[in-house]
């Protein structure tokens, strides 16, 4: 778990086999993996692209929602599939004989969406060979003007009834998760580089994967990163979506450098859940 303001993080990533990210306290999934039951309780899910190592789980958690008779979750996805997915429960339902609901918000640049008061979810545009969006979690509170600060509770509720701005609203950015993406997310989506957590997508770190087989699945490669180690102002690096071919120890072997390089503290997804089941393996996995 990885705590950052009133907010926690809990997930896990392995590439081509299942990614899951949850922030209980705003019952926020960013992609659901397989559909664990710990993610049972998100009522808001955000998918950043619809490959089945991020989205498969969706109609399984649906169907338990249904069936334990929670609420209608909102499901928010990238605009360009929205149909398509749509198209997909509709063909889970057929199949099963009952519905699977949803509420389907397609997700565009600029777009800003309420998880509670005060906490808003706003996308940005990524790089992956399928539509696809990261997420920033932003906080916005009211903070009382330099001018005002100070001032008796009477005066300043006088001043408000006389129409005079007496609050401003401050923005703070919790959280940035990445999803699968090409390197260039960070050089057109600079504010990400600015929020206290970012979740960045890292599937190879190493040359068992060369840099053009990494960029045409649309992934990023460590030797990326590293000439970029002095751009992160983040508070904490969490790198995720490491391939198969490598494990715990090789990871934390390759990053070690990068850590070293970089201000934010380096932190990294697991590859699985606690006590839970790997598919893939450092050896004989697929070179994904």
């Amino acid at each position: 778990m990885i705590e950052f303001g009133p907010f926690s993080l809990e997930g896990f990533s392995l590439g081509g086999v299942e990614t899951a990210l949850r922030v209980p306290e705003l019952k926020l999934a960013i992609d659901v993996g397989r559909g664990r039951a710990d993610l049972l309780t998100c009522d808001h899910i955000a998918l950043t692209h619809t490959h089945i190592d991020h989205a498969g789980g969706l109609p399984y958690l649906l169907g338990l929602r249904q069936l334990y008779s929670m609420r209608t979750p909102t499901l928010y996805c990238p605009g360009q599939v929205a149909r398509e997915l749509r198209a997909m429960l509709d063909a889970w339902e057929k199949v099963q004989r009952y519905e699977l609901r949803c509420d389907i918000v397609p997700v565009e640049v600029g777009g800003r969406y309420s998880l509670r008061k005060g906490v808003v979810l706003e996308p940005f545009r990524t790089y992956h060979p399928v539509p696809s969006f990261g997420y920033t979690v932003v906080e916005e509170v009211q903070k009382l003007l330099p001018e005002h600060q100070g001032r008796p509770g009477p005066e300043i509720a006088a001043l408000r009834k006389d129409g005079v701005e007496v609050t401003e609203t401050v923005r703070r950015p919790w959280l940035s998760v990445t999803g699968d993406t090409l390197v260039e997310v960070l050089d057109r989506e600079p504010h990400i580089l600015e929020s206290e957590v970012l979740v960045l997508e890292c599937t190879f770190l190493d040359a068992r994967k060369p840099l053009d087989k990494s960029r045409a699945g649309g992934h990023i490669h460590l030797d990326e990163l590293t000439p970029l180690a002095g751009a992160f102002r983040n508070d904490r690096l969490v790198l995720s979506h490491f391939s198969q071919i490598y494990d715990q120890r090789a990871i934390a072997r390759l990053l070690r450098p990068f850590g070293e390089a970089i201000a934010p503290t380096l932190l990294t997804l697991p590859t699985a859940p606690p006590g839970g089941e790997t598919l893939g393996s450092a050896d004989g996995a697929p070179d994904d």
